[in-house]
């Protein structure tokens, strides 16, 4: 009986410590930056870019369409989401998922 008990509470805590250790499964980090939307670097090997407003700039990588849409926006506030930032050759690098424009 004491053996049932036992193995009876540890299955409830070994339970426990799952469920509360995947508490934010599934769920999304999402990050978010307001800024300007500018094309930095020359031709033919522009970029988009958030300028925030303390003058830091992030390159913006995004799908095609998104793109195109930004590239034509440019000078408007925008406030980007963004899944993952990384650096290339010292730079910030935002991979946007989505951005909305932001009225000023």
């Amino acid at each position: 009986m004491k053996k049932i008990k036992l193995s009876s509470i540890i299955i409830l805590l070994l339970t426990a410590v799952i469920v509360s250790a995947c508490c934010n499964c599934g769920q999304k980090q999402e990050n978010y930056l307001q800024g300007e939307i500018v094309v930095v670097e020359n031709e033919p090997f522009t970029r988009l870019a958030l300028k925030l407003n303390n003058n830091a700039v992030y390159f913006l990588e995004c799908s095609d369409a998104l793109n195109k849409e930004l590239r034509q926006k440019q000078g408007s506030f925008y406030s980007v989401m963004f899944r993952e930032s990384k650096i290339e050759n010292g730079i910030p690098v935002l991979v946007v998922e989505e951005a909305v424009p932001v009225k000023q």
